[in-house]
């Protein structure tokens, strides 16, 4: 050992020094050269140091042994001090026993179009928090734009997709057979527990729950986990109804009574202030809730072949809403919102709307928006004319396994990460940033989720825990809405009546469904229902 260092263990056997002439000097050079390991453990043994104490000499690096010798011809003990030095070789063997073994590093790409505002606050924040538990684990990520589903498609044909992104159920739906099953490892995985989850069945897990109402618990094949939930809601200015004398709404109230008197009680159009807002276009959250409780299943037929949504009184829903805007007048225009909304973004915002029936979720940006301009909160929603319920509309984008992850061997830290992705934590940060709705229950619980503003956010709870309808992602054509709403459209901007605006959205619905029943079919035999 460098630095002239000794370690040593001295015997004493109480022997009188004067002994040591028994033996002449050269006798003891001859010894000393002779003294094998062999010999030097022998001896280390019959001295009593054993094989621990041997070891604790070789890792000093050099060591004073003593040396028992016996003759036979004089009956006298005599114990000599022999130093040895132990070869450096052995202190090395020591060393790398003791060493660590080094982790592995395993790295794959993430997509997200998270990248902005208080959704890219939460991304960047949970990417941060992720690689500081897990730095075995690198993440590339790839920020992209909204409504990246036609290039993604590229990607899965290509076969450059990446291991694990944030899609829609409706592009899952469509792409089945590229994804990867992952229920074994989140059997096992010591942080997942689907119990803690808010479920929404065929969005991220195969279930073929075709008959509302829908489960909402978690089961079926699994191919990834929630991320960000939406939910349907209602909210109202305080000022602007405490300044119309507008009563403040009630669990009792339905649409078409006390509801509908209040949004007409609240709009002033001569100072461009109006009950409420009813948009169509693609946001079509606005009017679905009301179609449910005029009667209204579901958005697919259970057979798959038939856009339902205005079937079993939806029709009378959806006039409802449309008349909000041309026979009630408490709705602006759909062309003339965008000039009401000015720099605030929406006209709610602005301090233009009554309230609204949309998204009671997802206040951040509202937050920052309305500031201290105006006091505001969330509201029971009102009960179906015909239902007597209150009806929502639950969602929810997740993050899924992606084959390429498969083929990379990346499949068990990816499903680490969607794990950490929907873990208490990450949905805690969401409830504070309010980007989108926790898919969590204790987050969506937390004191940080229902802290103000907007007052009464402890609605949010009964929200999510109502009489939901989601949309039927199993379907290879799901995204059929997307076609039809443009249609239904026409009758909010007042091109078409609404009868003949429902002809044409569902005309065009039922012809894209029936694209692909016969694989819908064949995916149900393969995979059977499970729920």
């Amino acid at each position: 050992m460098e630095g002239g260092h000794r370690c040593c263990i001295d015997i004493d056997c109480g022997v009188d020094p004067a002994l040591a002439g028994w033996r002449t000097e050269g006798r003891m050079r001859q010894m000393a050269r002779d003294l094998t390991r062999r010999r030097f453990l022998k001896a280390s043994s019959a001295l009593g140091v054993g094989v621990a104490g041997a070891a604790t000499l070789a890792a000093c690096g050099e060591t004073k042994v003593v040396e028992k010798i016996v003759t036979q011809v004089v009956e006298e003990e005599v114990i000599k001090e022999v130093t040895k030095e132990v070869q450096v070789v052995v202190e090395k063997v020591v060393t790398q026993a003791m060493a660590a073994p080094q982790p592995k590093t395993v790295e794959f790409e993430f997509v997200s179009d998270h990248v902005s505002g208080v959704r890219g606050k939460s991304t960047t924040w949970a990417l941060a928090n992720f690689q500081a538990e897990r730095p075995d684990i690198k993440i590339k990520f790839t920020p992209q734009g909204g409504g990246f589903d036609d290039s993604f498609g590229i990607r899965i044909a290509a076969g450059s997709a990446p291991a694990t992104a944030l899609l829609s159920w409706g592009f899952f739906g469509s792409h089945q057979d590229s994804f990867v099953q992952i229920n074994d490892l989140l059997d096992r995985h010591p942080d997942f527990d689907g119990a803690d989850l808010i479920y929404e069945p065929d969005s991220y897990t195969i279930n073929y729950d075709t008959t509302w109402p829908f489960v909402d618990s978690f089961q079926g094949h699994a191919f990834g986990l929630p991320y960000q939930g939406n939910v349907s809601g209602h909210y109202y200015n305080i000022d602007l109804y405490d300044q119309y004398g507008v009563p403040e709404p009630s669990a009792d109230w339905t649409y078409s009574n006390e509801w509908l008197d209040a949004a007409k009680q609240a709009t002033d159009p001569d100072n461009e202030i109006y009950g409420t807002r009813i948009g169509g276009g693609g946001d079509i959250h606005y009017w679905t809730p009301i179609s449910w409780g005029f009667g209204a299943k579901q958005f697919i037929s259970s057979d798959g072949t038939h856009t339902e949504h205005f079937d079993n009184g939806g029709d009378r829903g959806f006039q409802f809403a449309v008349d909000l805007i041309h026979r009630h007048g408490v709705s602006p225009a759909t062309d003339a919102q965008r000039e009401l909304a000015g720099e605030f973004g929406d006209a709610f915002s602005a301090g233009k709307i009554g309230a609204e029936l949309r998204r009671g979720d997802a206040k951040g940006n509202a937050v920052i928006s309305i500031g201290d301009r105006f006091r505001w909160a969330l509201a029971p929603q009102p009960k179906g004319d015909v239902t007597g319920t209150v009806a929502v509309h639950r969602t929810n984008q997740g993050h899924y396994v992606i084959d390429s992850a498969r083929r990379q061997g990346v499949v068990e830290p990816v499903v680490d990460f969607l794990v950490g992705m929907a873990g208490p934590k990450m949905q805690a940060r969401a409830a504070t940033d309010r980007g989108f709705l926790p898919c969590r229950w204790d987050a969506l619980e937390s004191p940080e989720n229902l802290a103000a503003p907007p007052e009464r956010q402890d609605l949010l709870v009964s929200f999510v825990r109502g009489e939901f309808r989601t949309w039927q992602g199993y379907h290879p054509n799901q995204r059929e809405w997307l076609a039809w709403r443009g249609r239904a459209h026409l009758a909010m901007t007042g091109e078409a009546s609404v009868e003949e605006a429902i002809e044409s959205a569902v005309n065009e619905g039922d012809r894209i469904l029936r694209q692909d029943v016969d694989l819908l079919n064949k995916r149900i035999e393969r995979w059977g229902r499970t729920a």
